[in-house]
């Protein structure tokens, strides 16, 4: 799940990682997984002052306890984007073969 991200319509950390979330949600979704399938995520912040409230957005999508977690800061090519969640999911049983 590479590269999601949204929101860049507001300078708000804390909108934006909401859109990145929602738009993970949705990709989960069109395979029969979600956020409970995440094994292991990465959060990439423009600014590490953004740390903290990013991470407590964090609270509302995962209530049963978070996937293992990597924050690193990267400049990205959009100067509006201030966050981006890649991750990794597993769920049993599903496969993309035809």
């Amino acid at each position: 799940l590479a590269h999601h991200a949204g929101g860049h319509q507001t300078d708000d950390i804390v909108f934006q990682m909401d859109a990145s979330f929602e738009s993970l949600k949705q990709t989960l979704a069109c395979v029969g997984a979600s956020l409970d399938d995440i094994v292991q995520m990465n959060l990439y912040l423009k600014d590490t002052a953004d740390f903290r409230a990013a991470r407590n957005v964090f609270y509302r999508y995962f209530e049963n306890g978070f996937p293992a977690r990597m924050t690193t800061t990267t400049d990205f090519i959009s100067p509006s984007c201030l966050c981006m969640l890649d991750a990794i999911a597993y769920k049993p049983g599903i496969s993309n073969e035809k």
